[in-house]
């Protein structure tokens, strides 16, 4: 059986940066997609920004998949996670991967 697809990304590519919006839920029936998107759009550009505005919920394979993109990225690219709000920002704090590879100024404190 096929697990239902629980997230939708969309990639906005332009010359120098690539913007991935990512919405919905990902766990681990979708980490090696999302790693796939992540590499693909790697490769072709100098600067990723992930927007997870529309992201509700990650778990901890996709926390490995970041750390993995990042990893990927850092041999010449830029790879930054933006607007992270709610549970998946209180994921990304508690495991540092926000002040690794996060916008420091995306949201204040309060809409968290």
């Amino acid at each position: 059986m096929v697990p239902e697809q629980t997230w939708h990304w969309r990639v906005d590519a332009g010359a120098d940066c690539s913007v991935v919006a990512l919405s919905g839920e990902i766990d681990m029936s979708g980490a090696d997609r999302l790693d796939d998107l992540l590499h693909d759009t790697i490769a072709q550009v100098g600067t990723v920004e992930v927007d997870l505005a529309g992201l509700t919920f990650i778990d901890s394979t996709v926390i490995s998949t970041l750390v993995g993109a990042h990893h990927a990225a850092s041999r010449g690219v830029d790879l930054t996670l933006v607007n992270a709000a709610g549970q998946v920002r209180r994921v990304l704090d508690m495991t540092g991967i926000m002040q690794m590879l996060g916008r420091v100024a995306e949201l204040p404190p309060a809409a968290i």
